[in-house]
């Protein structure tokens, strides 16, 4: 495995993604749109003993964990389109052909959209700080969010490439990623209080954990939380299962 094909692979994916509008769109505009959206909506409405929490404050700054982690959600629908057009135009079928190898090629897939993955969280953070959004985590909590986020990365890559599995063209990926999408968005997201057997479905979904680790780290729970690193420990088996399993069902499926 060569560093430098891999850098070069990097830099053309990256470059592919900012050149495609429905891509840009959901990497720069939607995180935006959706971020104002709920500050504008709910930053001045004020409750108490909101969440499990139990703090007063606006129902944004409840809604802002989850919408860092929605951020990252949202890249399963650029790797669905990417690959299912990488099939369509036949390119996976010349990397066999090439010295790249299938580590070489999955390895700079996953290091450019943890990458957009950054620059969708950067976004979120800057919106929700303009709108009035101060977290209480110190600087060493914030650090560990962003571990959280490039770990949960690998499942939204993997929800990707299940969906590249599954979808004919990229036409189709693009509206059947929203089926791994929409219920994580509504049930694990923690955007808003649930009942507690809707909260048990949640936690068969990766966001869930990643919500929660980051409404505890930006609420200022000290690190040895063990609740933290739990969310932690069942994220990485979550992505590493999801990430591993669209890898082998696209390599067996996918490439048709």
């Amino acid at each position: 495995m060569k560093r430098q094909r891999i850098l070069a692979l990097v830099k053309l994916q990256v470059k592919a993604l900012i050149r495609v509008p429905t891509t840009l769109f959901i990497i720069l505009l939607l995180p935006i749109a959706l971020t104002l959206t709920m500050g504008l909506a709910f930053g001045s409405i004020v409750v108490e003993n909101y969440g499990w929490t139990n703090q007063t404050g606006s129902i944004f700054d409840f809604m802002v964990p989850g919408l860092f982690a929605i951020s990252a959600l949202f890249m399963a629908m650029p790797v669905a389109l990417s690959f299912s057009e990488d099939r369509e135009q036949g390119l996976l079928k010349r990397i066999n052909t090439t010295p790249m190898t299938a580590i070489e090629f999955m390895g700079s897939h996953v290091i450019s959209n943890m990458c957009m993955a950054i620059i969708q969280v950067i976004i979120v953070g800057i919106i929700s700080f303009l709108l009035g959004y101060r977290p209480d985590g110190a600087i060493a909590g914030i650090t560990l969010a962003f571990v959280f986020m490039m770990v949960f990365s690998l499942s939204s890559i993997g929800f990707g490439l299940l969906t590249a599995t599954i979808a004919k063209n990229p036409k189709a990926a693009g509206g059947i990623v929203w089926i791994f999408m929409f219920p994580q968005q509504m049930l694990a997201s923690g955007l808003y209080p649930l009942p507690p057997e809707t909260q048990l479905i949640g936690m068969f979904m990766p966001l869930y954990y990643v919500s929660d680790a980051l409404t505890l780290l930006f609420n200022g729970v000290a690190l040895g939380n063990l609740r933290i690193w739990w969310d932690l420990i069942i994220l990485i088996m979550f992505s590493l299962v999801i990430f591993i399993g669209g890898i082998i069902l696209f390599k067996k499926y996918g490439k048709a």
